[in-house]
């Protein structure tokens, strides 16, 4: 009876271990498909800091020149109300 049965269906148990065959490669490449994309956003996230830090940095430059051109301005200011010169 049970050679019986495997004659009869030989072909669907086949096809079924077929398909599960293929769904574990398949799940196992999209293992490996999900951590190049996480790996790809992290590198991406590391390089958007890069550029956020340079970009932070050139404001930070800009705005130190114009504290100090703003100091050296009032000290003008100053030395023109004092008279000149600073004693």
């Amino acid at each position: 009876m049970e050679l019986e049965f495997l004659q009869q269906y030989w072909q669907q148990v086949m096809g079924l271990l077929a398909l599960v065959v293929v769904s574990v490669k398949l799940a196992a490449s999209v293992r490996e498909l999900r951590k190049d994309v996480d790996d790809i956003v992290k590198q991406r996230e590391l390089r958007d800091t890069y550029v956020e830090t340079t970009k932070l940095r050139a404001e930070m430059n800009m705005m130190e020149k114009q504290v100090s051109a703003l100091w050296n301005q009032a000290n003008k200011l100053r030395d023109m109300v004092n008279g000149g010169s600073r004693k």
